[in-house]
């Protein structure tokens, strides 16, 4: 079995008297999209500070590619990507040619094939001449994944992609990272506050709190844990909130309008409401589990407070 891409085991970083990381836990698998989550102040710029080697751990491990960092850090960092913050150009340049440059800091490939090549996974191919003042604020968030894939990483590490851009911007960028995941085999460490871009986004998460790891897993399995907010759209709905109010489910209705009840559920006891229902001949147009990133991202953090 191959080893994991990203291993950090009881991470820490103290500023004197403040913890900003103080015991992180976390496993990235070869193929991920990676969300890494928490609130303002959890620790995830510092964390991925260390990862960058921008600045040094205080205790605790962090493996790349199966190899401690700090002691192989120029060999893992070839094979990594990152756009740690807002992407900075210069603005009277063109896009080629800011490529080249900044390329050639890291000693990655700048020859034209494979500037065009990274300019036309994001879309950037027909403004390669274009100078960098003429883009927009979406443009030049993708250049900035341009530069991160000049050297055709293993790992890309995306710290906020998504920051300031429309509904248009977010989207693009939600599909150049699904892309990069499934046509070109990148593993991707994705940290947001955007919690819906994260939902659709990624296949596994962490959330982490004041510098810990609360919970980590696949997306879809902690989002399907514990209760879910249920929709019963039916057009009785005072006498289904009488009916399901007599029984042990009652407790877990949350509020009701002339068109819906919204409850609490646990997933194995969706069937039992529905069927309290249906035996006293209250008509349903629809069931509807929902459980949202946010909502989960809530709890988990006001928990953890």
């Amino acid at each position: 079995m191959p080893a994991p891409i990203i291993e950090i085991s009881h991470l820490a970083k103290h500023y004197g008297s403040l913890q900003a990381v103080r015991d992180l836990n976390l496993t990235v698998e070869q193929g991920d999209i990676y969300g890494f989550l928490g609130p303002n102040g959890a620790g995830k710029s510092t964390t991925i500070r260390m990862m960058m080697t921008l600045i040094r751990p205080t205790a605790g491990s962090i493996k790349i590619f199966g190899l401690p960092l700090h002691e192989n850090r120029f060999r893992i960092l070839r094979r990594v990507g990152a756009i740690v913050e807002r992407p900075d150009f210069y603005n009277y340049l063109s896009a080629r040619r800011n490529l080249e440059l900044l390329g050639r800091l890291s000693g990655a490939d700048v020859s034209k094939s494979n500037v065009n090549r990274v300019l036309g996974i994001v879309g950037l191919g027909e403004r390669a001449e274009s100078r960098v003042k003429t883009f927009s604020h979406g443009m030049k968030q993708r250049l900035g994944l341009a530069q991160a894939l000049i050297n055709n990483p293993d790992l890309i590490v995306l710290d906020e992609p998504s920051t300031g851009l429309d509904p248009h911007g977010m989207v693009h960028m939600r599909d150049l990272i699904l892309e990069l995941a499934s046509d070109h085999k990148k593993t991707v460490f994705l940290s947001s506050h955007i919690l819906s871009e994260v939902e659709l986004t990624a296949n596994r998460m962490v959330i982490i709190n004041r510098g810990k790891t609360i919970i980590e897993g696949s997306v879809q399995e902690l989002l399907n844990a514990g209760r879910l907010k249920v929709t019963i759209e039916t057009t009785q709905v005072q006498r289904a909130v009488e009916v399901v109010g007599s029984t042990p489910f009652g407790e877990w209705i949350q509020s009701s309008t002339e068109q819906d009840i919204i409850m609490m559920l646990n997933r194995e006891d969706i069937p039992s409401v529905v069927s309290v229902l249906a035996t006293a001949d209250i008509p349903l147009r629809a069931v509807t589990p929902v459980r949202s990133l946010e909502e989960y991202f809530i709890s988990l953090t006001r928990e953890s407070a």
